[in-house]
Order: structure tokens, then C-alpha cells, then sequence
């Protein structure tokens, strides 16, 4: 199964130290550039940065199509990292895209990408006895 995640389902779980759940659910995670951008070199996360560069479960993917990914910011306003996470998704014909911002996953619903967010993923966790 290939899994891309944006960036709040990332920080959410980090946050509730429940990181690994997507490790248990899915193996490895992509994140595009942008997202690994966002939770690495963003100041408000300085502790959670150190956590993600360690984790070897998040894998960081490079969006090889960047017109698409600025023709969709400047049709929809989504930021780099929800733009590129949703490229991303067809780039790697994945099975599933985290995301929880309602503009993004709207787009997502759109292209038909299938999406879950936190609490799907808690969801799920919780119907596996992961929780």
C-alpha cells in the first residue's frame, strides 16, 4: 500500500506521541518535499523536527511534476505541501492521501483521490486494537 501524508496528520500524531500508528497501519509513509519542509525547518517545531528526521518510516518523495503542482496553488490557493502531496498521490498512483485541511481534502475529492484524516487514522487504529 502506498500512503502519502500531508502535514498535520504527521504533526497531530507526533503531538499525541502516537507517531508510530502510521508505521503499524501502513509501513512507510511519503511525504512530499514541501511537507518534510514544513515539519523540519518550521520554528514552532523544533523538537518535533529532530523526531521527524529521525524516523525511518517517513520516507520524503520528490514531486517530479512541479507545473502541476503550481498550476494547482495558484487554481485552488492550497500550499506547497497539500499541492505537492496531492501530485504526489497521482505520481505514485498511491492507495490513500492524509490530509486534514477541508480546502485540500475537498480538491482531493474532486480527483477522486481517496483520503483519511487524524481521526480516521485513530479510528482505524482503535478497530485494530493498535489503541
Amino acid at each position: 500500500m502506498i500512503v502519502i501524508s500531508d502535514t498535520t496528520p504527521v504533526i497531530s500524531l507526533l503531538k499525541a506521541d502516537r507517531l508510530e500508528l502510521l508505521r503499524e497501519l501502513y509501513g512507510t509513509v511519503l511525504m512530499p518535499e514541501a511537507v518534510y519542509k514544513e515539519l523540519t525547518e518550521n520554528p514552532v517545531y523544533i523538537k518535533e523536527a529532530e523526531i521527524i528526521k529521525k524516523t525511518h518510516f517517513l520516507s520524503v518523495a520528490r514531486v517530479e511534476n512541479t507545473t502541476s503542482v503550481n498550476i494547482l496553488r495558484a487554481i485552488t490557493g492550497l500550499d506547497a505541501g497539500e499541492s505537492e502531496a496531492l501530485i504526489l498521490y497521482g505520481e505514485q498512483r498511491a492507495d490513500l492521501l492524509l490530509m486534514d485541511e477541508r480546502k485540500g481534502r475537498s480538491v482531493a475529492k474532486q480527483l477522486n483521490i481517496m483520503f483519511m484524516g487524524t481521526v480516521g487514522i485513530l479510528m482505524l487504529a482503535f478497530d485494530k486494537n493498535l489503541l
